[in-house]
C-alpha cells in the first residue's frame, strides 16, 4: 500500500493543528530570511539584550506548558517538510514568536561548545525554553555551555500565562 502523500496528511489534521502548523512553517521562513538578509548583529540587536545564564524562571501554569508543547510539536513537524534544512537557530526565532503572540514567556539560549573561543561565533547553538518545555534545540548539542539567553515578555493586549 502506498504511502499518503504530505497533503493527504495535512488534510486529515483537526484544522487547529494544521493551521499551527502552517504559521510554524510561515515563521520557520520568515526566520530563516531574516538570518541570511540581516547582518547578525543588527538582528541581535532586535531580539533584545543578553542576560548572563540564570536557572531562575517564572512558575508556569499548565495553559502555558500546554501551549510550548503545541508549538514545539508544530515547529518540529513544519521544519522538518520544508524543503530547506532549518537549523537551530530559525527554529527558536519561530518558537518564540509563535509563543510571544500567544502572551506565553520563552527564552532563547545561546550556547558553544564548552571548548570554544569567547563570543558568538559559527559554533554557536541556540535553543528554546518556555513554561518548563525543551520547545526547540534540545538537547543541547555538542556538549554546549550556555552563554546568556533573551527572555521574551507576552505581547501587549496578551494576557501573560506563565503563573
Amino acid at each position: 500500500m502506498l504511502k499518503p502523500s504530505l497533503l493527504v496528511r495535512a488534510v486529515r489534521l483537526p484544522l487547529p493543528k494544521l493551521l499551527l502548523r502552517l504559521e510554524a512553517a510561515g515563521w520557520l521562513c520568515v526566520a530563516r530570511l531574516a538570518i541570511r538578509l540581516v547582518p547578525f548583529p543588527r538582528l541581535a540587536a532586535h531580539i533584545g539584550t543578553m542576560q548572563p545564564p540564570s536557572a531562575a524562571e517564572p512558575a508556569p501554569s499548565a495553559e502555558a506548558t500546554h501551549t510550548a508543547l503545541r508549538v514545539a510539536q508544530a515547529v518540529r513537524a513544519a521544519a522538518h517538510h520544508l524543503p530547506t534544512e532549518m537549523v537551530c537557530l530559525p527554529r527558536a526565532l519561530a518558537a518564540w514568536q509563535m509563543l510571544y503572540r500567544r502572551g506565553v514567556y520563552s527564552r532563547l539560549h545561546f550556547g558553544k561548545p564548552r571548548n570554544a573561543g569567547a563570543g558568538l561565533g559559527r559554533e554557536t547553538h541556540a535553543w528554546l525554553s518556555s513554561a518548563g518545555v525543551e520547545v526547540t534545540g534540545f538537547p543541547v548539542a555538542y556538549d554546549c555551555v550556555e552563554i546568556g539567553y533573551v527572555a521574551r515578555t507576552p505581547a501587549r493586549g496578551t494576557a501573560q500565562r506563565n503563573g
